[in-house]
């Protein structure tokens, strides 16, 4: 939908945008420390920063300023990301901007949301500011370029309207009119056999359901001009991407109100933009599928969705018997189009014989024009019935290595460009190196095996330098402690202790280091003995801040954004019952305790990210009063981020605070029916990170 014309004449010249600074970026965030330090990032980058704290506050800063570029965090109260971005894309020169959504690692739900929300692209969390610095350029760059030939477009447009642009009319009825002579150039039909008849008769039977509603829209919103993208039928068959805009000028007192419109073919631009999404598609198939033949599927249905081919084939060589036969197929739900495909698991062929036997012996893709005459004796007639008329096929191979080939077949295709048959090449050559991938990974397993040894014997060892559960006795006379340490399927990072400082403070903390492996227990195990030891300097350990600050000082982010780690700290005075504590990007603690009426939660937690991140971050300690007979649980976010289908949903720390809630109620005892409950609704058959818990319990006496 867009704003009706000025005037009743369709060409006109539009009005440019206005002027943008070529380096501001809006930053719209909830989290004010990931927004200090992203900001942070971007102005010793070179960029100028305008923020926002949540989606409302965004869309005015935006309306304001028109930056350059907007950063949006997906999660956020009132206004979250998706809809601040669909706001943004309705307003006057919205279309165009840049907007870069930040969504939760792996939530490919929230990827397709921030899509179809209109996001430009998407970058996970945690947030790897090269990664981000890159993503920012390269998103500006593009934005300027586009501006620069959309102005330059308008600025031309008034001189060169009549030559590219259908200019059209259609009455109360839908029926063309008038209709200008490039109609005939675009769509090949002549103006003779156009007029009179309904424009969507023209358009692909898919596309033209939408039509007449669009259409409907116009005689109903007069006031409004409606622009869409469609797929028109060519007069000899082929589809052509066109963009259709609608307008209802005012009924004049002798003539009947007519709706005026012009089309514009678009299929150039958007076939080549279906060409980098099945590109970026590709990339991703192959990236999340372990399956080798499932990843083959997935892109055969990702091609034919796309180009509209109706059925797919890989074929592979029997490696007992030297012929071709083969391995998986895709195809729509067409009877005859069924039975074609039924009748490919008989049939087994020589090299050299067949389509299949040219595509192995090929080197590069192809086309082949009469398919059902080209096509093995065998399926001639069922092909014939299916409608079937051509086929692409692309050899899965790269200089002397051939794996296989895939068979693409389509009922009215046109005939692939240029640039359709160098993007089969690539893909033939990314199946390849795919396929030969897994198979050499599939030869390092049994290797892995004894690594894997290894890792758990490490993983034990860092399990012995943990605490068990101490009695009130061990302590104080008022606080004992229960622990839990879970390792995940690889070598981890989560360490924790608790200590007295003196007879009258008690220490409390837990650390996780990012990332899994040798490396990461390593750092987390030489953490830990400076704490045991309070051998680090410049720390003052009765003060959470200044621990904090000391570890940051000396552990800072390598090169490769590795190295850091996340840390609650927190210091307890038994006489006065007041707990000091800090966070560095760490879960927060949360404090329980049991009432006649439920349980009473506090959460503790303090602005602070993650120690080697950013250097000379200040840190923050806060205060509570511990209420007799309470529990302070802390943890790992493995406790909490774990999947629970397919999609890669998480089961949440607010599901997790639940679960502690229960078990303060019931009065548990034993940390393990929190992992059982866990791991029963853990989507993997074991956990992708350490499940690690502490539990202080302050008694009343």
């Amino acid at each position: 939908m867009m704003s009706r014309l000025p005037t009743s004449e369709l060409v006109s010249t539009l009005q440019p945008p206005p002027e943008v600074s070529t380096d501001s970026i809006l930053l719209v965030d909830d989290d004010a420390v990931s927004r200090t330090f992203v900001k942070t990032v971007l102005t010793r980058s070179g960029y100028s920063v305008l923020e926002a704290s949540q989606g409302l506050e965004g869309l005015q800063a935006y309306q304001e300023s028109l930056p350059a570029l907007v950063i949006l965090d997906a999660q956020m109260p009132e206004m979250d990301g998706f809809e601040c971005c669909q706001a943004i894309r309705q307003l006057p020169h919205g279309r165009h901007i840049p907007i870069l959504m930040v969504t939760g690692l792996g939530d490919e739900k929230s990827v397709s949301q921030a899509f179809e929300a209109g996001a430009t692209d998407f970058i996970s969390k945690p947030v790897k500011m090269p990664v981000l610095i890159g993503r920012v350029r390269y998103l500006l760059e593009a934005a300027l370029a586009e501006r620069a030939l959309r102005q330059s477009e308008e600025k031309y447009r008034s001189l060169v309207t009549t030559l590219q642009e259908v200019i059209f009319q259609l009455d109360i009825d839908g029926r063309l009119t008038f209709v200008n002579p490039v109609w005939t150039e675009i769509m090949g039909y002549s103006l003779e056999d156009s007029i009179g008849q309904p424009l969507e008769k023209f358009l692909h039977p898919a596309e033209q359901a939408r039509h007449v509603t669009q259409l409907a829209e116009v005689w109903q919103h007069p006031e409004t001009c409606y622009r869409y993208r469609s797929r028109g039928q060519r007069q000899d068959g082929q589809m052509r991407w066109v963009e259709i805009q609608l307008c209802a000028p005012s009924p004049t007192a002798n003539k009947a109100p007519q709706v005026a419109g012009r089309l514009r073919d678009i299929h150039e631009r958007t076939t080549q933009e279906q060409y980098r999404r099945l590109e970026y598609a590709f990339t991703r198939i192959l990236a999340n599928t372990h399956n080798p033949i499932k990843a083959v599927r997935r892109v055969m249905q990702a091609l034919c969705g796309t180009l509209e081919f109706q059925l797919g084939e890989f074929w592979q060589i029997d490696e007992t018997r030297n012929l071709l036969t083969r391995r998986e197929e895709w195809h729509v739900n067409r009877p005859y189009v069924n039975r074609f495909a039924d009748l490919g698991e008989y049939i087994t062929l020589e090299h050299g014989m067949g389509i299949p036997g040219s595509a192995w012996n090929a080197t590069a893709p192809f086309w082949v024009e009469n398919f059902p005459h080209a096509c093995s004796t065998m399926r001639q007639p069922m092909a014939a019935l299916a409608k079937f008329s051509a086929a692409l096929c692309i050899p899965v191979s790269q200089r002397e290595q051939r794996l296989g080939m895939v068979m693409l077949v389509s009922q009215n295709p046109p005939s692939p460009d240029k640039d359709l048959l160098r993007l089969m090449t690539i893909l033939g050559r990314q199946l390849n190196q795919y396929w030969l991938r897994r198979q050499a990974e599939q030869q390092l397993q049994a290797q892995n095996q004894q690594f894997k040894l290894e890792l758990q014997r490490a993983a034990e060892y860092v399990e012995s330098l943990l605490p068990a559960d101490s009695a009130p006795s061990d302590l104080t006379k008022s606080v004992f402690c229960r622990t839990l340490f879970q390792p995940s399927n690889t070598l981890g990072g989560d360490v924790f202790n608790y200590m007295q400082l003196d007879a009258e403070h008690l220490v409390v903390y837990l650390l996780d280091v990012a990332g899994h492996g040798v490396k990461s227990a390593l750092l987390s195990v030489s953490i830990l003995n400076i704490l045991q030891k309070r051998a680090l300097k410049g720390a003052d350990f009765y003060q959470p801040e200044s621990v904090l600050a000391a570890l940051n000082t000396v552990f800072q982010v390598n090169e490769q954004g590795e190295d850091y780690f996340t840390l609650w700290y927190g210091v307890y005075h038994e006489p006065t019952g007041q707990l000091s504590y800090a966070t560095a990007g760490h879960p927060p603690g949360l404090l329980m305790t049991a009432t006649d009426n439920g349980v009473t939660t506090q959460s503790l937690c303090s602005d602070g990210i993650a120690v080697g991140l950013f250097p000379e971050f200040p840190f923050e300690t806060q205060q509570v009063m511990v209420p007799p007979n309470s529990r302070l649980y802390i943890f790992s976010d493995g406790v909490f981020e774990v999947p629970v289908d397919s999609s890669g949903e998480i089961f949440g720390f607010d599901a997790w605070q639940s679960l502690l809630e229960r078990h303060v109620a019931t009065e548990a005892t034993k940390l393990e029916q929190l992992l059982a409950a866990v791991q029963k609704i853990n989507f993997m058959p074991t956990l992708d990170d350490d499940f690690s818990v502490l539990e202080i319990n302050f008694m009343d006496l």
